[in-house]
């Protein structure tokens, strides 16, 4: 591929600017796209994107490729085209599609409008016997402008009288419609000869040409004005029943016409055919509009699949299979088939695996095993292969045209697409979940550091006592002291088996060990264990020994109320009241624990903030003596066994009230089964 500047057209120099005008400019000019390319449908278009492609990212500009619609573009070359604009996709370009007739004047007048620095376009030429008809370059080269105009040729170029369209067999449809056309006109007509002369009866065979060409197209409406004017010339002129015509005036009505029944069919076969081709083309834009609503709905892979082979089954009328590893990454096996129940013979699957290991299609309507019954597409999305769509076409009595072939090429796309939508997201999940797992498991081991280094410290004063003063200690004393290691030992087991619970409850793999439990024991527990940092404040008990028995894993409540309550008693001034408040909810069936504190209160903003781990506001009850865990610890283990806790304001607005709700069992049996 050759890439060689054909011409620039400059006009005149614009006036000096000032400094500061030129940085604006040249900030405003690489927002804009500054590089346009022109793609046909053609061989070239390829060469052209990614000379545009080169281009742009030396230069560091926008970059578009456009394409001039005059309705006149077959499937193949639809089909070329999609390929072509998702080449351009891939390699950061935007794309555009225009309608007009003269693709010169519409892409000058494009160029020039959004202010193009360079516009490259191919290096084909006319094809057919049009010789004197100008190239694209050329026809632009006469019409001038303000960019540069780069011509890239192909790197293989093809034959200067190669048939451009390829004509399809005639239908049985097109002559019996341009027949009967004929002949309703001819009967027309015939009854209409007394009343009309012989110009104004050449319009009912005008009426046929273009009812043809309405209801068969181009070719029909051909065949239709040539029967018409046999018909009309050997009925209607003089001699009759004979082609032969003796008056000039006549001569001319039949050789006008033939030419305006020529004309006439063809804008009307002409306007046929883009209708067609509009309908089917908001037809497939419809069935990709629903496939891609229904795919971006999908929350994990096994959704994603089951839309995609079952919208390709119903569209294409072929069984279609998506292959996948199976759980030890080595053969390939059928996750998804529509309809169920479909396998692959063993040629098949060989070909799958052909297509997984090369990344290229194979099987039927490719260049790679081109024998088998199924073709296989393989999914790939940077550098990695997502899986494979096989699609049974022998079952189908002829191969998939252009517009078939562009359905499934969009439709794969977007099941790619979707696919590794799903495993970024579940990446993403699997990344955050280990993440909260860790501030979770470093929550934990902060927030009862210092329950692990009180017993710690009796032991270790207890057991240095009994080695350095044994002789000096009565029987009574040693018996105490090993009494004290041995009653810590135990509540340093305790501990760290709470620590273990705890760090399984952020792994979702903790089993709740429920037992029954009265929340004046859990609460008396909780005071015990926070000892002297207590005895700034008043505790105050209201409605506890009136609740009923919780069923629940009782060291991870206690926890929780230890946090709360220490929480409470921290920012409580000296000489102030934790209120302890128990209350049961009959219509929810909760029993509510209230622990209440006159601290300075949390702000409104930051009442749901305080349970999130790490938080610590900055004031309030918040402030620099938390560390941001506590509370977060505590709504995990609440939610552990389906409660939950709430940050609202103290009485009068004064301190603040944190709201325990934990779900009461009606049988012990029922408990241990929610367990």
């Amino acid at each position: 591929m050759n890439a060689t500047p054909d011409s620039r057209h400059a006009s005149d120099p614009p006036p000096a600017a000032a400094p500061g005008d030129v940085e604006q400019v040249r900030r405003g000019a690489a927002k804009s796209v500054r590089l346009l390319v022109a793609l046909s449908g053609g061989s070239e278009d390829a060469a052209l994107v990614r000379t545009a492609h080169r281009l742009a990212e030396r230069d560091d500009v926008r970059w578009r490729a456009i394409h001039v619609d005059n309705g006149r573009d077959d499937a193949e070359r639809r089909l070329v085209l999609e390929k072509d604009f998702a080449m351009v996709h891939r390699l950061g370009g935007e794309t555009r599609v225009l309608q007009g007739q003269d693709r010169a004047a519409e892409l000058h007048d494009y160029a020039r409008e959004h202010r193009i620095a360079t516009l490259l376009v191919g290096c084909s030429r006319p094809s057919g016997w049009r010789v004197w008809r100008r190239t694209l370059a050329e026809q632009l080269l006469r019409r001038g402008g303000t960019f540069d105009l780069m011509v890239v040729a192909e790197a293989r170029q093809r034959s200067r009288f190669r048939p451009r369209h390829v004509w399809q067999p005639l239908r049985l449809r097109e002559p019996v419609v341009a027949l009967l056309s004929v002949l309703g006109a001819l009967v027309v007509a015939w009854g209409l000869e007394s009343w009309l002369e012989l110009a104004n009866l050449s319009l009912v065979f005008l009426a046929a040409v273009l009812a043809s060409a309405t209801l068969a197209g181009t070719r029909a409406a051909m065949l239709s004005a040539g029967l018409g004017f046999l018909a009309f010339n050997f009925f209607f002129t003089q001699p009759r029943f004979s082609l032969a015509i003796v008056e000039h005036g006549q001569l001319l009505t039949v050789v006008f016409f033939l030419l305006v029944a020529v004309v006439v069919g063809q804008l009307a076969g002409s306007g046929r055919r883009r209708l067609l081709a509009l309908r089917s083309s908001r037809e497939q834009t419809y069935r990709l509009l629903t496939y891609a609503r229904a795919l971006s709905a999908a929350t994990d892979r096994d959704q994603v699949g089951d839309i995609g082979v079952t919208s390709l089954e119903r569209w294409l009328g072929v069984p279609v299979v998506l292959l996948d590893r199976d759980e030890k990454g080595v053969d390939l096996t059928i996750r998804h088939a529509a309809p169920p129940g479909m396998t692959l013979d063993a040629g098949a699957l060989t070909a799958a695996g052909w297509s997984w290991q090369h990344r290229q299609p194979s099987g039927r309507g490719t260049e790679n095993l081109p024998d088998q019954q199924w073709r296989l597409l393989p999914l790939v999305e940077q550098g990695r292969v997502l899986g494979i769509v096989g699609l049974k076409l022998a079952v189908r009595e002829t191969p998939p045209g252009p517009d078939q072939e562009a359905l499934i090429e969009a439709l794969s796309s977007q099941l790619t697409m979707a696919l590794e939508r799903t495993r970024l997201v579940s990446d993403l999940g699997t990344a955050r979940l280990s993440e909260e797992n860790e501030r979770l498991r470093s929550a934990l081991l902060s927030s009862v550091s210092h329950d692990l280094r009180t017993p710690l410290a009796s032991i270790i004063g207890s057991a240095s006592t009994l080695r350095e003063l044994e002789a000096q200690l009565s029987d009574e004393d040693k018996h105490e002291l090993l009494d004290g290691i041995l009653s810590e030992s135990e509540r340093l087991n305790r501990y760290i088996q709470n620590l273990l619970d705890m760090t399984r409850l952020g792994h979702g793999s903790l089993k709740i060990e429920r037992d029954w439990i009265s929340l004046e024991d859990l609460i008396e527990s909780a005071i015990k264990r926070l000892g002297p940092s207590l005895e700034h404040v008043k505790i105050e008990r209201r409605g506890i020994g009136e609740l009923p028995l919780l069923f629940v894993h009782p060291a991870l409540i206690e926890q929780a109320l230890v946090n709360v309550i220490d929480n409470a008693a921290r920012f409580s001034p000296s000489g102030g009241r934790v209120i302890i408040a128990g209350r049961l909810d009959e219509t929810d069936r909760q029993l509510e624990v209230r622990v209440t504190d006159e601290g300075p209160g949390i702000p409104p903003a930051q009442r749901q903030a305080v349970f999130d781990m790490f938080f610590t506001g900055g004031e309030g009850d918040r402030s620099r003596y938390g560390s941001g865990l506590g509370l977060a610890i505590c709504r995990g283990m609440l939610g552990a066994h389906g409660g939950s806790i709430a940050a609202e304001p103290g009485p009068a607005g004064s301190g603040t009230s944190i709201v325990m709700r934990l779900p009461l069992s009606e049988r012990e049996e029922d408990a241990q089964d929610d367990g």
